[in-house]
């Protein structure tokens, strides 16, 4: 784990980096160059550091100039050339990277004129060979991960709703990873990994409870440059073995075996809500039988995703936690339906109310829906968290108490009084129509105070006698002014 002050420095680090691109370009627009000096800064170093390769990368690294060399070389009017062939040679060397610097070109004008590019570069060399950057020793792999995980949070703010693509905060990720307890050597999928944030904080989890071991993870991405983005995140983590996959999970899913789709230990993931045009038409003949218990309707295809992450799940101990818009809990027709079909299969573990505003896209409350295969009590447990958080100015947070609480109300899965109630299978599904709003189960606890009733005669009493002595004041006041 770093400590503090060199989390610092890191950051002020990148505040440099950052400082460079403006006037140039915004931080959302640049990221992936960003990163990819990153990479290039972090596999260099790695290569070097011979006598303490953390994350081991081919021996044969002749081919790809050394970034001191590219620092060195940083005036040359040819140095985004020479740098996009050092990322394409790195791509080669290494299979998790290939494909992760397609939309990323130093020589481009998107960098501006060539000798405005050329002192951009120049800059952003110099800043990524600040003795911050240093990712060589004990510390590197724990260094670049902090760092990746930095550049990405700030590139999710700076692009406002649209980081909503590729950013999970990190309070939810950890519920998530909380909840579910992955156990290293498991298998861990999301159908749409975004940046890998959720996938890499499972695999965390099982290597901090399961000595030292990680799990195995899978992930497919819609959008090209997140894709890339995840990649390079798994490759900073020093998760090589991950495999991610370009391409529409719903329209054409990529993890698969054979003819089926490829199932998991545990199943996470924050997909994009209310998705139009994600395949309604071709849903009743899936050939993968994802929609057995309904096709979810055309204007919204967060049951796809919740259904195609069900199909995935391994039989036995497979679970899952997906987060949902609150619409997804008690909306009716076909969803109804899909909802009703989960509740009576028993897989419909637990629901968890989050706060407003935890998401960077969007302001609206969210919610955590647990699904698990080994259940057997017949009973929902429902968790009304949305009222503790720590403010933000334009995004909350899941503080540390927060997270504890949730996680042990969750273990322990009893009622709690203004917080969480079982509630049986039966009511949910007879008296309350399927319904899974956690603001019909669990009911605000007012507070009501003792209240000394002659306490309060005696100060009106008071009162009252002030109120008399001043209208005799006024009035006295009165005749005073007509007098005169």
């Amino acid at each position: 784990m770093l400590d503090a002050e060199a989390e610092h420095a890191i950051r002020h680090a990148l505040v440099r980096c950052f400082d460079s691109v403006r006037g140039v370009a915004d931080v959302g627009e640049v990221r992936d160059y960003l990163l990819a000096l990153l990479v290039f800064k972090y596999a260099s170093d790695r290569t070097a550091d011979e006598a303490s390769h953390a994350v081991a990368l081919d021996a044969d690294a002749e081919s790809v100039p050394s970034f001191e060399q590219l620092l060195n070389a940083k005036h040359m009017p040819d140095i985004g050339r020479r740098i996009d062939r050092a990322l394409a040679d790195l791509e080669n060397q290494h299979p998790l990277l290939q494909g992760a610097f397609h939309s990323v070109r130093f020589d481009s004008s998107l960098l501006g004129e060539p000798k405005q590019r050329q002192h951009l570069i120049a800059d952003l060399l110099g800043c990524f060979g600040l003795p911050e950057f240093n990712f060589r020793g004990g510390a590197s792999a724990e260094a670049a991960g902090f760092a990746c995980e930095t550049l990405i949070s700030e590139a999710a703010a700076v692009a406002g709703k649209r980081g909503a693509e590729f950013f999970t905060p990190p309070g939810v990720s950890r519920l998530i990873a909380e909840i579910l307890q992955p156990e290293g050597r498991e298998s861990v999928g999301d159908p749409c990994c975004g940046s890998g944030t959720l996938l890499l904080t499972c695999s965390g989890f099982a290597r901090a409870h399961s000595g030292g071991e990680g799990c195995q993870l899978f992930g497919q991405e819609k959008n090209g440059s997140t894709w890339a983005l995840a990649k390079i995140n798994m490759f900073l983590h020093g998760e090589l073995a991950a495999q991610l996959a370009w391409g529409d999970t719903l329209k054409d899913p990529l993890l698969v075996a054979g003819n089926q789709l490829q199932t998991f230990d545990v199943v996470v993931s924050s997909p994009p809500f209310n998705v139009k045009d994600w395949g309604q038409e071709a849903a009743a003949t899936d050939p993968y039988g994802r929609y057995q218990r309904g096709v979810p309707p055309r204007a919204s295809a967060d049951y796809a995703f919740i259904s195609h992450m069900v199909k995935t799940l391994k039989p036995g101990h497979g679970r899952m936690a997906v987060v949902v818009s609150h619409g997804v809990l008690f909306r009716s027709g076909a969803e109804l339906q899909i909802r009703r079909q989960l509740l009576e299969e028993c897989l419909v573990d637990t629901v968890i109310a989050l706060p407003a505003k935890l998401l960077p896209y969007t302001s609206l409350p969210i919610a955590l829906l647990v699904l698990r295969k080994d259940k057997s009590d017949g009973q929902v447990l429902f968790i009304d968290a949305s009222r503790q958080f720590k403010h933000g100015k334009t995004q909350n947070q899941l503080c540390d108490e927060d997270l504890a609480r949730i996680v042990s109300t969750y273990a322990a899965r009893a009622d709690v009084e203004g917080y969480a109630s079982l509630v049986s299978l039966e009511n949910i599904i007879l008296q309350n129509e399927c319904n899974l709003n956690v603001v019909r189960y669990v009911g605000a606890v007012e507070q009501l105070q003792q209240v000394d009733l002659q306490a309060l005669r005696l100060e009106r009493a008071q009162l009252r006698a002030e109120l008399e002595g001043l209208e005799s004041r006024f009035a006295s006041l009165i005749q005073e002014v007509h007098r005169a």
